[in-house]
């Protein structure tokens, strides 16, 4: 008679500890849109990262310094980048090739890709394999105003490394 109520209750008991298994497991999987918007933004991060990188350029080596024209030019978009409630990443990728390729002179490029590269392997190294990080599963936040319509400005966001980097290029620029 023991036994037939044992193996009920084993059977209960290891049914619920499965289902706790599997609910934990598909916890810890990002939501596939956010995942995929993580890869369409990615140069909207890239173009806010480019004015961090001119900034760090500017105020380290005098020798590319920007020129009254270049001033400009960059602050135009800056401008208009704070005015903006949403940047594509169309538009971020254009306005960053044409920042690059336009405006910058060679040597200036050179400069701030070699920052872009310097960050991205410190990135790399201080980026633990299992992944995660901000904004890595599913909830609020930039990726998730993002996949829903809203509002995507993550550039002039000041409490967050891109954002102190555009406002202190733009400041320099004023």
């Amino acid at each position: 008679m023991k036994r037939t109520v044992f193996l009920p209750n084993l059977a209960l008991v290891l049914l619920l500890m499965l289902t706790g298994l599997m609910a934990a497991v598909a916890q810890s999987q990002p939501d596939p849109a956010i995942q995929e918007a993580k890869e369409e933004v990615a140069v909207v991060y890239d173009l806010g990262r480019f004015f961090g990188y001119v900034h760090s350029m500017t105020t380290e080596e005098s020798s590319l310094a920007l020129d009254a024209e270049q001033k400009a030019e960059l602050k135009k978009v800056m401008e208009e980048i704070k005015g903006m409630n949403r940047i594509e990443p169309d538009w971020a990728e254009e306005t960053l090739e044409q920042l690059e390729l336009e405006v910058l002179s060679a040597s200036q490029l050179m400069a701030v890709d070699q920052r872009a590269i310097e960050w991205q392997n410190n990135r790399e190294t201080s980026t633990s394999p299992a992944g995660g990080g901000a904004g890595s599963g599913s909830g609020s936040g930039p990726m998730s105003s993002y996949v829903t319509g809203g509002n995507f400005n993550p550039i002039v966001d000041e409490s967050k490394t891109i954002g102190q980097g555009f406002a202190a290029l733009l400041e320099y620029l004023q």
